[in-house]
């Protein structure tokens, strides 16, 4: 979408005697049309500017030389941004009358302002990472659909996904619900070489637990893979998220 100068219109009125406006808002519906017969291109300009200060948005602004805009009326369309930024707050000296701003509670909107902005670029991120990986979590579900091996192929699978996303090998161990624990004897783990470390040991039973509560849980891993590999911030501000429940 182009967008144009607000000045620039001002000085196309002046070159094209415009006196004749409609603005509409993002959504198409009109929300001023200058039909006044009277107005100079001056009472036109101030009308106009009179409506951008007071409206914050983006508008389209159509020019037209005739007070009644037909389906035949030739209009001249221009977009523009009329965001505004809210005022910053004046400090007043300490004695006062006790009518200052209260910057806590400034500070405090701001905050929360900010965190709607960023739970909205959140969720649209996550969604585009949704769209992007359609045709990818289509074809994992026709895999594991044809896979043999029940619950084995479910776990392996989770494996590989789990490996590429914390950067451990294939090697862990896991092969059933059965050795989803390391043997423990009088409390005293045996350090031989084919036990797994803490961090494994916290993989595989929570892998079990997921794949026995959760019915996508090769789907959702596999889409966490994605996300870490592909778009670690918004990996990390899902993890944080996680963390602050």
């Amino acid at each position: 979408m182009n967008l144009t100068n607000i000045k620039y219109l001002y000085d196309l009125m002046d070159k094209e005697g415009f006196t004749y406006f409609t603005i509409y808002d993002s959504k198409g519906s009109p929300m001023r049309d200058q039909t006044n017969e009277s107005y100079s291109v001056e009472d036109a300009k101030s009308d106009l500017s009179q409506f951008l200060e007071y409206n914050s948005g983006v508008f389209r602004v159509e020019f037209r030389r005739k007070r009644i805009n037909t389906p035949n009326t030739r209009n001249f369309s221009f977009t523009i941004d009329n965001l505004k930024s809210d005022p910053e707050p004046t400090m007043q000296g300490i004695g006062s009358d006790g009518m200052g701003m209260d910057y806590m509670s400034v500070i405090r909107a701001k905050d929360e302002k900010i965190d709607k902005l960023q739970s909205e670029m959140f969720a649209n991120m996550m969604a585009a990472m949704n769209k992007q990986h359609e045709l990818q979590l289509e074809a994992l579900t026709k895999e594991m659909k044809n896979a043999d091996g029940g619950n084995d192929a479910l776990m392996q699978t989770a494996m590989s996904a789990l490996s590429g996303m914390f950067g451990g090998g294939a090697n862990i161990g896991v092969s059933g619900l059965d050795t989803a624990m390391p043997e423990v004897q009088e409390n005293t783990y045996k350090k031989t070489d084919n036990m797994v470390d803490d961090n494994k040991r916290k993989i595989n039973s929570a892998v079990v637990r997921l794949i026995q509560s959760d019915p996508e849980f090769a789907n959702n891993i596999s889409k966490l893979a994605d996300l870490c590999e592909d778009n670690p911030m918004i990996y990390k501000m899902a993890i944080s998220k996680l963390e602050s429940l």
